[in-house]
């Protein structure tokens, strides 16, 4: 039985297999696999990836939420021009302009400091005839709306001024105004540039 297992171990079909196996471990041994340098550069790169998207993925999304205030601006002079082409004078509450736009607004409790965080997901109520701001439905904006002389006209001035957290101070106003004297309207969007983020001290800022 001991020649047996000799003979079995000296045979030249199994030294044949444990020749092959000796070099494929040789081969497995030299192959070359990242080095720390390489594992750096490519940390590196991600990083510095990431630091030019992420800001354009930042700017992007103010820019989708500011076309919502945008909308609720433009509606808001479209309609005191429709009530002063009709009745001749300017509204100075919601009700005045009910018959030619309507809004709904978030009516959340925390929505003056938390902004879209508590409005999302919840339901809009009717803006009522009496005021004269409100905040959007989705809260990232509160719009306010006056008349006001400006230069001794008499116009129509809107402002959508960016809501919540961190927002109203990253986030760009929107503005608009109606000057039935001359019969311009405008709607201005502020940059994102860090001159023109966050909220509108005075009603002067509005460009109106």
């Amino acid at each position: 039985m001991v020649k047996s297992f000799f003979v079995r171990a000296l045979s030249p079909k199994i030294r044949f297999e444990k020749i092959k196996n000796l070099t494929s471990l040789r081969e497995l041994k030299d192959e070359e696999g990242f080095t720390l340098v390489e594992l750096i550069v490519v940390v590196m790169m991600i990083g510095i990836l990431s630091s030019i998207a992420i800001p354009q993925f930042m700017t992007a999304a103010d820019k989708a939420k500011q076309k919502e205030a945008t909308g609720i601006v433009a509606a808001l002079v479209k309609a005191a021009t429709a009530f002063q082409t009709e009745y001749g004078d300017l509204p100075t509450d919601a009700g005045d302009i009910e018959e030619y736009a309507r809004f709904q607004r978030c009516n959340q409790t925390g929505m003056e400091t938390e902004g879209g965080k508590v409005c999302k997901g919840t339901d809009p109520v009717e803006v009522p005839g009496t005021a004269t701001s409100f905040y959007s439905t989705s809260g990232n904006y509160l719009i306010e709306f006056q008349t006001a002389d400006v230069n001794s006209d008499t116009v129509f001035q809107v402002r959508a001024q960016p809501n919540g957290g961190a927002y109203a101070n990253n986030g760009s106003a929107v503005t608009g105004c109606y000057n039935p004297v001359d019969a311009t309207s405008k709607v201005y969007e502020k940059t994102a540039k860090a001159a023109d983020r966050g909220r509108l001290t005075d009603w002067s800022d509005a460009e109106c």
